[in-house]
């Protein structure tokens, strides 16, 4: 790094930043692979305590936020630059399985637990202030620390937003609603905190609409009371005439909504009760007694030897993904699949790790929010595979090889490898093997491949296993 070039002051016309932020403590900004903050002038004592008090190094040590140090780059206006590690394959709340986002949820608990600590707490807890570092959950937003207001007692002022952002979806998944548990990521206010009140206390419907509208407002205006800072409710309230009273009201009820208390809903909620249709397909796989597994991973130590990182597309259970990476010199891989109870077990087959990193994902119909990258812009790897998969999605859902072969395109940097069945939706029953459409030939199949792909090789593995690898063209 040439060090005359990184003294110089960066103007902030040169970086990119974030569109909306509320963050009170610094400024996130974006250097090209660089991750900086500069510190706003009122919090730099804050900062440096943060940064020199021992808290941060903790929260380091212990794998809880992502790593973060004093920056060497200058920025007009800013006496002080800090510098995050940058999360190479970044990802969202929407793209987690059910114990990626319980293990999210106990990252915020034990971040919080740490700041305590130190005389600090955490409070704009929601689930996209964290992302899994491979499979390790991190906490990432800086300006969510603030020094603990110790007239809320034992109150916790991030206990809203991390009901809101946590309990709620993991209660979604504990009642088995296998959609909304991720849908209200993907669009706010989907299901909102009446909603969740009605689920949780429909004993309370019978009372009629009006009687039911009011105990929510008491029930929802008490908790948003008893975790808010007493410095907002003096700035909102502190005029009013009855600010006496709701003070008061404010203690009697602020110990309740605390970081053990929010410990304890977690607990209740700790089982996902979704079904999905192919969690168990990947039960009996054993890709070490698999020829077809073991021809795949020979060719990729033969001929993509200069591939290090994976994307698998469909992965189910992530076997051999697996495999994969302990077999060859994949270092990265990126398991994904659109069945959560499925990716929740490649999760749990690593949870932690630092090679491998699960994502619910649907590639034919990925998706994302207006204000999130897509994941083409995000999560990219030499070699993407996506293995036992395209008769389903041409002869049953009508998905065409082109827009299978654009998302390949678009994730690989190097290589795609990819399954054609000849035999299409052929079951192991050669007197009943379903007709597929005229044009459905492995001569189709490798023409497109080769319009795409530079090509490498094809392969009969199996009666109904052809396999296609190819380079992704200049």
């Amino acid at each position: 790094m040439d060090q005359t070039i990184m003294s110089e002051v960066i103007r902030r016309e040169e970086l990119k930043t974030l569109e909306i932020s509320i963050d009170q403590v610094c400024t996130l900004f974006f250097y090209g692979d660089r991750v900086i903050r500069g510190v706003n002038k009122e919090y730099i004592e804050q900062v440096k305590d943060m940064m020199s008090g021992g808290m941060l190094d903790e929260l380091i040590t212990k794998k809880l936020f992502v790593k973060t140090w004093i920056s060497d780059l200058k920025i007009e206006g800013f006496d002080l630059v800090i510098e995050h590690e940058n999360i190479e394959f970044w990802n969202y709340p929407y793209e987690w399985s059910f114990s990626m986002l319980q293990d999210a949820a106990n990252t915020v608990l034990d971040c919080n637990e740490v700041a305590n600590k130190y005389g600090y707490e955490l409070f704009d807890v929601h689930a996209f202030n964290v992302v899994f570092n491979m499979a390790q959950p991190v906490y990432l937003d800086f300006g969510s620390f603030i020094k603990v207001d110790a007239k809320n007692d034992k109150a916790w002022t991030g206990f809203n937003n991390f009901y809101n952002s946590f309990y709620m979806p993991l209660y979604l998944y504990n009642k088995g609603f296998s959609d909304l548990s991720n849908s209200i990521y993907l669009h706010y206010g989907l299901f909102s905190d009446r909603d969740l009140f009605l689920l949780r206390n429909k004993h309370v419907t019978i009372l009629g609409k009006k009687i039911t509208s009011w105990i929510f407002k008491i029930h929802n205006s008490k908790r948003r009371l008893a975790a808010a800072r007493y410095v907002r409710v003096i700035e909102k309230y502190g005029k009013h005439k009855h600010i006496d009273k709701l003070l008061k009201f404010k203690k009697l009820f602020q110990n309740k909504y605390s970081v053990s208390y929010a410990k304890r809903l977690l607990k209740r909620v700790s089982t996902s009760h979704i079904d999905s249709y192919w969690k168990d397909y990947h039960n009996n796989k054993n890709p070490s007694q698999d020829n077809r597994f073991l021809r795949i991973t020979e060719i990729i130590n033969k001929d993509l030897s200069d591939a290090t990182s994976l994307i698998e597309l469909a992965s189910n259970q992530g076997k051999f993904a697996d495999y994969v990476r302990e077999n060859t010199q994949m270092n990265q891989i990126i398991a994904t699949d659109y069945d959560k109870n499925a990716l929740d077990q490649i999760y749990l087959n690593n949870r932690f790790s630092d090679k491998v990193l699960p994502l619910l994902y649907d590639f034919v119909r990925p998706n994302n929010r207006t204000n999130t990258n897509k994941i083409e812009d995000r999560i990219n790897a030499d070699v993407v595979m996506a293995l036992a998969v395209t008769h389903h999605l041409i002869l049953t859902q009508d998905i065409t090889v082109d827009h299978i072969f654009n998302v390949l395109e678009s994730l690989a940097t190097k290589y795609v490898i990819i399954e054609f069945m000849p035999l299409g939706l052929y079951s192991g029953d050669m007197d009943n093997i379903p007709e597929v459409p005229e044009y459905y030939t492995l001569e189709w199949f490798k023409t497109n491949f080769s319009d795409r792909f530079d090509y490498i090789l094809d392969e009969e593995l199996d009666i109904n296993r052809h396999v296609f690898v190819g380079k992704i063209k200049n």
